[in-house]
């Protein structure tokens, strides 16, 4: 079976929910395997006006990244698109990524082809990992705080992870109002995305 389904859910916590969350990861025995800087930049196609219109939603529908991720000395640059496989389901989809020796000669590639950039994010970001899912803790420039539990997995097994994940925000301290229906990427593109 492939395992290049994004199994994912996020939430969205205060500062003092932050805290909470992260004194229960070390109880539980989440070890941190990570710690990174990182800037994504968005692509869409030139033609389009408005968010509505590339919302990830339809099976086919994607997203489309540039990402620069520092870790200490080290210093990563990829292209990434994460693909809608089921209708309307946010929290499982196919990823691919690719690395890329520079996030400028690529985005002039992009350009070239008919992309063009729509929505800066930088992050701040501490990888936990608890069992086989792995947990980043986020803290968003001019946002706020959130979290994704995320599993590696098939198609055929998303329904387990799902499950897995919702498990293991419970026992988190996470309630359901603070899980987040599509992303919180989704919520920042509706707020920062600037179009012609």
């Amino acid at each position: 079976m492939e395992t290049n389904q994004e199994i994912e859910k996020r939430a969205l916590l205060n500062t003092e929910q932050q805290a909470q969350f992260r004194q229960k990861l070390e109880n539980m025995g989440a070890k941190q395997i990570a710690e990174s800087k990182i800037h994504d930049v968005y692509f869409c196609p030139k033609a389009v006006k408005s968010f509505s219109e590339l919302e990830m939603n339809e099976v086919g529908s994607y997203s489309l990244r540039l990402r620069e991720e520092e870790e200490g000395k080290l210093s990563e640059k990829t292209m990434n698109t994460k693909v809608i496989t089921s209708k309307g389901d946010h929290n499982s989809w196919a990823e691919h990524e690719i690395k890329v020796d520079s996030i400028e000669t690529a985005g002039k590639i992009l350009e070239t082809i008919g992309f063009k950039p729509f929505c800066d994010i930088h992050k701040n970001r501490k990888t936990f990992k608890v069992g086989r899912m792995s947990v980043l803790l986020e803290d968003i420039r001019n946002f706020g705080f959130g979290v994704e539990v995320e599993i590696l997995s098939s198609k055929e097994d998303s329904d387990r992870a799902k499950k897995e994940i919702d498990d293991f925000l419970r026992s988190a301290g996470i309630s359901e109002d603070q899980v987040v229906s599509k992303s919180i990427t989704n919520i920042i593109m509706k707020k920062k995305s600037n179009f012609d």
